[in-house]
């Protein structure tokens, strides 16, 4: 029995460690490696769910550790040996440098899991819920990010910036290799260093948008999965009520100024920084408060095959719908949208 009254259950255990090991090294479901986890604490309590973490954890370092002893394989090197993420990194970071990341990269998930698993349980709710598990995920992050740098064990500017020139050359390889070479080949070609720098000084947005994507697609899947009646209840878990405070329209408006400052008027780096990392990571938020705006507006449609259409089409017109959801998900703070929707339904 453990300390809360609820025993072990190793059935559980062994397959959600094994299903959240076999999603990290999926590639493409890469971002559900928190979905067994979540449902182990959810389900089974948070002793469970905290050993199911710790198993899993385990088996991620053993994977990373056997990686460098297994032998070559006909790409020449062990690191192929097993699809771990991080293994593409082999030629700009150590074979230690690549476990830490590897395994810190899990924990990242870990911490995620387990929080959302405590709101599941608790219910938190949307907004609590998922922001707790954002900030831990981010608070994990930068602890890692800040650790390795200070005690110099990993350069991680100089190996992002490397990998990144590489992967802007590779595109252009395969796009003339194709014959698909078009405008947009000749801009990375002539100017693949500036594209290369640019992606990096966005890095710190672009982990929030990944760490925010990861939090909101368990959280909705954790609610298809997880069927007890005392869980996921309540308006607090309707995904279509989601709105962040009105006053966060203030951070959109100040990072685009501050940006425009630091670009145009004063030409000072970290202002050009701080603005266009705050502005791309609003924008993500806002795209999820437009999405609750159309997803509260679909509930009129009287036919379900109606909603799923309309949310593929979002998927697959994404770069331009995108655009689209982040303008309504802004708009929405003067306009209120959902109100509005309200008051014509029952008119």
């Amino acid at each position: 029995m453990t300390a809360e009254g609820v025993p072990l259950k190793p059935r559980t255990i062994g397959m959600g460690a094994l299903i959240a090991v076999c999603l990290y090294i999926s590639g493409l479901l890469v971002i559900l490696t928190p979905l067994p986890l979540v449902y182990v604490s959810a389900m089974a309590g948070r002793k469970n769910g905290i050993v199911t973490a710790v198993v899993s954890f385990i088996l991620v370092v053993t994977l990373y550790a056997a990686a460098f002893i297994l032998p070559s394989t006909a790409s020449g090197s062990p690191f192929f040996a097993i699809p771990l993420p991080g293994l593409g990194f082999i030629s700009y970071f150590s074979s230690a440098a690549i476990e830490v990341l590897g395994s810190s990269y899990f924990l990242f998930f870990i911490t995620i899991a387990l929080v959302l698993g405590e709101a599941v349980r608790h219910h938190w709710g949307i907004i609590r819920g998922g922001g707790s598990a954002l900030a831990a995920g981010l608070i994990l992050t930068f602890i890692v990010t800040v650790a390795l740098h200070f005690l110099g064990a990993i350069d991680l500017i100089q190996g992002m910036r490397g990998y990144l020139k590489f992967i802007v050359t590779e595109i252009v390889q395969i796009q003339e290799t194709a014959g698909v070479a078009n405008i947009q080949t000749t801009l990375l070609k002539e100017h693949g260093s500036e594209v290369a720098s640019f992606v990096l000084h966005i890095i710190p947005s672009l982990i929030f948008v990944f760490a925010l994507v990861s939090v909101v697609m368990n959280l909705l899947l954790s609610r298809r999965f997880i069927r007890l009646p005392h869980l996921f209840s309540g308006h607090v878990w309707d995904v279509a009520a989601f709105r962040i405070p009105d006053a966060c329209v203030w951070g959109v408006i100040a990072s685009g100024l501050t940006f425009y400052l630091g670009r145009y008027v004063v030409d000072v780096a970290w202002l050009k920084f701080l603005g266009v990392n705050v502005l791309i990571a609003l924008a993500a938020v806002y795209f999820f408060q437009g999405l609750a705006v159309t997803s509260y507006f679909l509930r009129g449609l009287k036919f379900p095959i109606m909603r799923i259409l309309a949310y593929v089409l979002i998927i697959l017109f994404f770069q331009t719908v995108g655009l689209l959801m982040i303008g309504l998900g802004v708009a929405d703070v003067w306009v209120d949208f959902r109100r509005r929707i309200h008051n014509m339904r029952t008119s």
